[in-house]
């Protein structure tokens, strides 16, 4: 069995909030007592809405915000014992796509500038080399090397998110983050990105996390998914496992939230009542306010991922939400 690329035990970062000059400052939990391992050149989706913590774990995971508790490994060491030196090495093994292009690049930088940029730091090349280099990776990310000279502002959302990508990929990662990489995009160009980052993936030795809140987008990319609500992983299992039988409520109503092609399916009612309520996150189930298989159990009693029917959910009563799925799809 493969050693795990990446580690993290019960992972928790907690902000602190003050509402008022003489009010006393409050904590909310981001992201709450995340485990979980990624193989080398693993897939792993993590989904969810705004606000569920999903982009705070990515920047844990790359070390660019430190835990409240818990810890992070990448190839077996752990971010709280990096060095100076430890996290350079780090930085070249590992990138972010972050979801707004134009907000990623230097607007006063070429291109080429741009993507070489790593490889200069890093002393992993000279100037002609670096630029060599840069010139074939956005020919590799499906760009014309006459890109080079031009500006941020010269190119479609598209082309910059291309971009993005090439200088993501420059250093040859073993791990990169794709922080909701195509959410910023229209359907057509996503369609490009993601038939583009498919590809990658099949010619380069790598591993990622795709971040997103687009569960269409997720199913083509990653081998694994991870469903998270308020700092939460609630359910987690094989992309096509979960999508065939959801487990945990949340998950299916997100599921159902997806728009359909189907012209005869018009007018349902959201599958979500209500918003994320923060307030609950600190004991019971976190979903439970807007649950519709609720118990009082759920409002004492903090649900653990347990492994069930080859996944894994947190959810006391996923035996009765999985026979409730199954008589509405025989219905």
């Amino acid at each position: 069995m493969n050693t795990p690329l990446l580690q993290t035990h019960d992972l928790v970062k907690a902000f602190s909030h003050k509402t008022g000059f003489f009010a006393k400052p409050t904590s909310q939990l981001a992201v709450n007592s995340i485990s979980f391992d990624l193989a080398p050149r693993e897939r792993l989706g993590v989904v969810g809405e705004s606000g569920s913590g999903k982009s705070t774990l990515g920047r844990l995971l790359l070390g660019l915000t430190p835990p409240t508790s818990g810890d992070v490994l990448f190839d077996g060491v752990n971010h709280k014992d990096r060095t100076s030196k430890d996290w350079t090495k780090f930085r070249m093994r590992t990138s972010l796509v972050q979801q707004n292009p134009l907000s990623a690049l230097n607007p006063q930088m070429t291109i080429g500038e741009q993507i070489a940029e790593g490889l200069l730091v890093h002393h992993v090349a000279g100037r002609a080399s670096a630029y060599e280099r840069a010139a074939a990776m956005l020919e590799r990310v499906g760009l014309s090397s006459a890109m080079m000279t031009r500006y941020p502002h010269q190119m479609s959302g598209g082309q910059r998110q291309r971009v993005v990508i090439a200088r993501a990929l420059i250093l040859d990662p073993k791990l990169v983050v794709f922080d909701e990489a195509v959410s910023a995009l229209d359907v057509s160009v996503q369609a490009q990105v993601v038939a583009l980052l498919q590809s990658l993936w099949q010619e380069l030795d790598l591993a990622y996390v795709f971040i997103t809140h687009d569960l269409r987008i997720v199913r083509h990319l990653v081998d694994r998914i991870a469903v998270m609500y308020l700092g939460r992983v609630v359910e987690t299992g094989h992309i096509r496992s979960v999508y065939e039988r959801p487990r945990h409520p949340y998950t299916r109503a997100l599921l159902d939230s997806v728009p359909t092609m189907d012209p005869s399916v018009r007018n349902l009612p959201p599958p979500l009542q209500g918003e994320i309520d923060a307030s609950k996150a600190s004991e019971g189930c976190v979903f439970r306010t807007r649950c519709p298989f609720a118990i009082d159990r759920c409002a004492s009693e903090t649900p653990r991922l347990r492994e069930f029917d080859g996944q894994q959910v947190a959810c006391h009563r996923a035996e009765d939400v999985s026979s409730e799925i199954c008589r509405k799809e025989i219905a």
